[in-house]
């Protein structure tokens, strides 16, 4: 029995706010010969028409798509994405909703899923090309995953990968980047695609706030970052203040990892 086609799954949190999601989920499918599903995000919109004259208007390489639903919430969203087998999720942020107070039901199911996210926000672009990826590099051993899910976007799409690696004077951390930087290397030149090193000045702390800086300076079109291991309850449910302030503020995607889930990969 052959493969099943694979998917990029759309949350949809608001039908008046799909228009960059749609976008980039057929920018995505295209890039990963993929198809698309739609899913509404709370649950209890299940059932809203989906804005089909839209869809088709942006899907310019006819694509193909369908709705899908939510079965049993309590293993939802991996049963749905394990049955299409899903790829990327894709969601986009409603003008408002990224507020620090404001509870945001999506990052729920998006804590819990085993595929990365492309999360979308207010001033994303809308014609992303996903060729020009900033992946901050920093101590942590789960820093290794950001740079596979980094490299599937060099392999399908070529596009240059820019590892922004944290400076510090303790000699553990500064082994320990090393260690991943080499890990990268040795990965990367079994690949066809172009990737280069860039030093922050900054630690490992405040390696976020400056890759933001460099990822502008380079025109970026993805972020890639990592979820703590150790999120609380408070980020689970409202989402995570740092990300939704870049979200509200910034042009680029970002690409969302829960570290050291047990993912499903896209083919080879």
């Amino acid at each position: 029995m052959g493969r099943k086609t694979q998917h990029i799954l759309v949350f949809i949190q608001d039908n008046n706010h799909i228009r960059k999601a749609i976008v980039h989920a057929f920018k995505l499918a295209s890039i990963f010969k993929a198809h698309v599903a739609f899913v509404s995000i709370p649950s209890r919109n299940n059932g809203q028409e989906l804005p089909f004259e839209l869809i088709d208007e942006l899907n310019s390489e006819k694509i193909t798509y369908q709705m899908v639903n939510f079965g049993n919430l309590s293993v939802e969203p991996n049963n749905t994405i394990k049955q299409l087998e899903a790829i990327f999720i894709v969601t986009e942020f409603p003008k408002g909703s990224l507020s620090s107070f404001k509870r945001s039901e999506v990052f729920r199911y998006l804590y819990r899923a085993r595929i990365p996210s492309i999360l979308i926000g207010e001033h994303t672009d809308e014609h992303c090309r996903y060729q020009n990826i900033t992946v901050p590099v920093d101590f942590k051993r789960e820093t290794k995953e950001k740079m596979i899910w980094a490299s599937y976007f060099g392999r399908f799409n070529q596009a240059v990968i820019h590892l922004f690696a944290a400076t510090h004077k303790a000699e553990g951390a500064r082994k320990k980047i090393k260690a991943t930087l080499i890990f990268t290397k040795r990965m990367y030149e079994q690949f066809n695609f172009d990737y280069k090193i860039e030093k922050s000045l900054r630690s490992s702390n405040w390696l976020r706030q400056d890759a933001y800086s460099f990822s502008e300076q380079y025109d970026s079109d993805l972020m890639v970052l990592l979820s703590q291991k150790n999120d609380g309850l408070l980020n689970k449910y409202f989402g995570p203040p740092e990300i939704k302030k870049y979200l509200r503020r910034k042009k680029n995607p970002i690409l969302f990892i829960n570290p050291l889930k047990d993912y499903y990969l896209p083919c080879n």
